[in-house]
Order: structure tokens, then sequence, then C-alpha cells
């Protein structure tokens, strides 16, 4: 079936500038320390949605920025934006076109939607695409977040979660380096130490305080060493390497 994405998508994304302006600080804690110092490189946005990280990107300075995605009206959106996307229903078979076409592709919020079969093609399509020495940079929902069953099924067409070990594996199977693999948090950590907190400090240490439980079960199950290491952030993002 042919699924109006654009529906669920608009649930959370509201056309305002303020929703622009919370996107582009996401993305600059998330992707800012990531990006390639040239803003000429060849970038290619795998599943963009309406184009907001583009967007940002542009905004930047970055000159060669492409998306794709297979949703119409999303597509539709971003091209309303004065966008480079296109759309690609099957992806693989465009990429496949694209052979060492780009020095660094962004797969955000992608990979849990495609089947466990399909995944493989996809990331080595994306390996093929891009030249020896680039980059994926990629976001996931994290399957070890207190919240994991909320964001594995909050989405009609996610089809699994990831762990740090689970997505590595995946990507060194396809022929990537995993370079970078961490938290991904939704959430700023406080600057000061203010009184009275404000609306997102007081946030942030609900999310510390909702977290001690999980953490104090994965220090009993699994040890002080392996316990500490697992993120609790709703999402991993990981920066891959085709070499």
């Amino acid at each position: 079936m042919d699924w109006d994405y654009s529906r669920h998508y608009a649930r959370f994304h509201a056309d305002t500038p303020e929703h622009d302006a919370q996107l582009h600080a996401l993305f600059q804690r998330w992707l800012g320390a990531h990006l390639p110092a040239d803003k000429n490189t060849a970038l290619l946005d795998v599943g963009c949605g309406r184009g907001y990280a583009l967007g940002w990107l542009q905004g930047l300075g970055y000159t060669q920025l492409a998306g794709i995605d297979p949703d119409a009206g999303q597509v539709a959106f971003a091209q309303s934006r004065g966008l480079n996307v296109q759309r690609a229903v099957d992806t693989v078979d465009f990429l496949r076109g694209r052979t060492g076409a780009y020095d660094f592709v962004l797969l955000m919020d992608v990979l849990e939607h495609v089947p466990h079969a399909a995944q493989g093609a996809l990331l080595r399509a994306i390996h093929a695409a891009l030249r020896p020495g680039g980059r994926l940079l990629c976001t996931v929902p994290n399957a070890d977040s207190p919240l994991a069953s909320r964001w594995r099924h909050i989405d009609y067409t996610h089809h699994l979660l990831f762990t740090v070990e689970s997505l590595e594996f995946v990507l060194s199977q396809t022929g990537f380096r995993v370079e970078r693999l961490h938290a991904a948090e939704f959430i700023g950590g406080p600057r000061l130490l203010c009184w009275p907190p404000t609306r997102r400090t007081l946030r942030w240490w609900l999310c510390r305080l909702g977290r001690l439980q999980p953490r104090l079960a994965c220090l009993g199950e699994l040890g002080w060493h392996d316990g500490w290491r697992i993120p609790l952030s709703p999402n991993l993002l990981t920066v891959a390497v085709r070499e």
C-alpha cells in the first residue's frame, strides 16, 4: 500500500519559524561536530522528509545538497521551500546509478523503516554511492531507551529498533567502518545551575531521574562495566566511513 506518510509526519512537525529554529538547534547539537569542513562537499540526504536538515545545511553555506524521499507529499513540501529534493520510490535503484557520486550521506531516522531483508541492500547501495573515504551519518531509535516501546510503535512503518551492538553489526557487514557511535539526546544539558530553573532544565533533570531505574537494572544484570556503557538516550548516532 502507498501510505500517505505526510499525515504522520505533520503531527510532529509544524510549519512555523519557531519549529524550524528548534530543529536547527537539534541538528547543530547532533550533527555540527561531524559535518565536513568543505562547504562544496557533495551531500545526499536519504529519506529527507520535508527537507528540514537540508534547509539547515543550506543556511550554513553548503552548496552541493540533494535529498530523496519516497513520499510525494513530503517531497512537494521540500520543493516548495526551494530545496533540491526529488522523489525516489526505490532508493536502491536511485543509488545504483550514482556510484561514487557523494562525499557525505545522511540517513536520519530511516533505517528502522526498512525491513530486515532489505537493509543490507540499502546500506551496500549507499556504500557504493560514496567515494572512498566518504562518510555516512546515521541516526536510529535506541532499543535500550526507557521509551523504546513507544519509539517502536509510535510509527506504523517502523520495523525494528537498534542497540549499539546491532547497529555496529549491520554497518560493518555492509562495508563500513564505524568511526563514532554514541547517544543522541533530544534535550541538551543545562549550561548553568540557576534558580529558578528553566523549563528545559527541569525536563533534563526529569529525564535523568527517569533513567535511574533502567540504569540500576543494567548495572545489576550486566555488571558495573557494561551496565554503565549502555546509552539510554532515545536515539543513537553513528558516523561510518567507506574505506
